[in-house]
């Protein structure tokens, strides 16, 4: 009796030890696992999209490729360097492609959910990236209002256009065209000019877009250009260019170099006028305003002209652009 007591006491034991492994075994695989599964997926903190070096947090917006995100805040973090303009480099930027197979991209800063300004920034030929304008404040080149006041001129409303089935799409034609295009079933398409509402020619349109060039890749290296900083802005009042015609009958003055400016902007209204492509312009629009660009790593500056505030969206934009095609004419010869 006494030996079979021994044998269940320690059978009872062994039981009682084997239990135990086991469960410590199952709680080491537990804590094992867990571990593993923190380490593989470790907490994603909120990041800003201000900071260029988080090319995560640059990832989430999928309607512009990163080079053109990071150029967008590089170039933001130059407007935000000056006076007045701080909120620049703690603004949230959208971006939004200016139509299908484009080659520029429409960016929204807002900061505490206004607008302080935007940019529109386009991929050239040789797929360098450019700052093709930029605004301050809370004007747009794709107004809104202009356009509910240019579709009453027509008796739509977007209400109407939406319930027919029809789309608005946001467009930008080089050099410095920003226009909507109301597309509606069974109807010719409707473009707007979006800095003043004008109803633009559709002929002249379609042709520039079964014409336009297929986008090409971005040179990301080219176009990682970070040291750029700006002057301060000087600006003038605006005026309407239409009130005194005698600037047509004159002589067109030079102004390529910053003294010009410096010299006449402060002593005699400009009008900027593309004559016969005045359509790609939105001209002629008076001067009210420039401001200069550098960039210590290239030795180069670029020097951005504001036209239009008067009647339509203020525009920064480079002076060779404008160049290009048109002239300057003194308001008041």
């Amino acid at each position: 009796m006494e030996r079979n007591a021994t044998q269940r006491i320690l059978l009872q034991r062994i039981t009682l030890i084997t239990l135990t492994v086991l469960s410590c075994a199952a709680l080491s695989t537990f804590w094992s696992i867990a571990s593993a599964e923190d380490r593989s997926t470790p907490p994603i903190a909120p990041m800003p999209l201000a900071h260029l070096e988080d090319s995560t947090a640059l990832q989430h917006d999928k309607l512009a490729p990163i080079a053109i995100q990071q150029f967008a805040h590089q170039h933001a973090l130059a407007l935000g360097s000056v006076d007045g303009e701080f909120n620049w480099k703690k603004a949230e930027l959208s971006f939004t492609p200016l139509g299908p197979g484009t080659h520029s991209w429409l960016v929204q800063a807002t900061f505490e959910e206004k607008l302080i300004g935007y940019m529109i920034i386009t991929a050239t030929d040789q797929g360098q990236l450019k700052l093709s304008e930029y605004g301050l404040g809370e004007q747009s080149p794709y107004d809104r209002e202009l356009l509910s006041h240019a579709l009453e001129r027509q008796h739509l409303s977007l209400t109407m256009i939406h319930a027919d089935g029809g789309e608005l799409g946001l467009r930008y034609a080089l050099p410095l065209l920003a226009y909507w295009k109301v597309e509606r079933p069974n109807q010719e398409a409707l473009y707007i000019d979006g800095t003043n509402g004008d109803l633009l020619p559709s002929e002249t349109l379609r042709q520039i877009e079964t014409t336009s060039k297929p986008m090409v890749m971005i040179d990301t290296y080219a176009s990682a250009i970070s040291s750029w900083f700006v002057d301060s802005v000087h600006m003038r009042p605006t005026f309407n260019p239409m009130d005194n015609l005698l600037w047509i009958t004159s002589k067109p003055v030079k102004l390529t170099r910053v003294q010009d400016w410096t010299r006449l902007h402060k002593e005699l209204g400009i009008v900027y006028s593309a004559n016969d492509l005045n359509i790609f312009y939105g001209g002629p629009l008076p001067i009210s305003g420039y401001q200069l660009w550098h960039n210590k790593a290239q030795s180069q500056s670029v020097f951005y002209v504001a036209i239009g505030g008067h009647t339509s969206t203020q525009r920064f934009v480079p002076l060779d652009t404008l160049l290009e095609d048109g002239q300057f004419y003194v308001a008041n010869p």
